[in-house]
């Protein structure tokens, strides 16, 4: 599928989800909304899963990418790791749509992070990669590493799911703001007391945590 017509149709699933919820969205009022019959749609996605899964792919390389441009004070290095997460969380708390199914396809659906595909648990990686760095560059062993990125997104992943967009509520703002406190506690902890030397570590070490073993 041209970039152009794939585009369209993440864009239709979006909107379908945003419009009805994730339970509600259906292929044939996707396709209808991308301007494709049902079974032309089927031709490229087989499932609906599919096309949630691409919508998510997508979404996290959007993701990354916001933690990767995230700013950071200058002369203050240290702060990289709390403005990339924070980066990466807005990004899905700006998008709710995306949210709903970034819940669906790694704990509603009943699968769990350890049951994703291959493809999106590498993708879910690459996106929270400008964290993972982070934490790296304040001195995370890959133990601690693998811990840390966990309970993070685990965190978030909490916050998500009780965020209701719809509502200006106490309890959203405190979700939120309890995950910002969480974030800042871990960066002022791990600058505190960091475990070894970041020089200790390979470059390319925090992209081999595994979060699925």
């Amino acid at each position: 599928m041209a970039q152009t017509r794939r585009d369209l149709v993440l864009r239709a699933v979006r909107q379908a989800v945003a419009d009805g919820g994730v339970t509600n969205a259906n292929v044939r009022d996707i396709a209808k909304r991308a301007g494709y019959t049902a079974g032309a749609l089927y031709a490229y996605f087989p499932s609906k899963q599919a096309l949630f899964e691409a919508v998510l792919a997508d979404s996290l390389a959007r993701a990354q990418a916001a933690a990767q441009s995230a700013k950071v004070a200058k002369g203050a290095p240290e702060g990289a790791f709390a403005a990339r997460a924070q980066a990466w969380f807005a990004y899905f708390l700006a998008h709710p749509a995306e949210a709903h199914l970034l819940l669906h396809v790694l704990s509603s659906d009943g699968r769990g992070l350890g049951c994703v595909g291959e493809e999106l648990a590498t993708a879910l990686m690459a996106s929270l990669a400008p964290v993972t760095q982070a934490l790296v560059v304040l001195g995370c062993s890959p133990m601690l590493l693998q811990r840390e990125t966990m309970a993070l997104l685990s965190m978030a992943m909490g916050v998500l799911l009780i965020h209701d967009p719809s509502k200006l509520s106490g309890t959203n703002a405190l979700a939120v703001e309890a995950l910002a406190s969480y974030i800042e506690s871990v960066q002022l902890r791990l600058v505190a007391a960091p475990e070894q030397p970041a020089q200790a570590l390979a470059p390319e070490g925090f992209a081999q945590v595994d979060l699925f073993a």
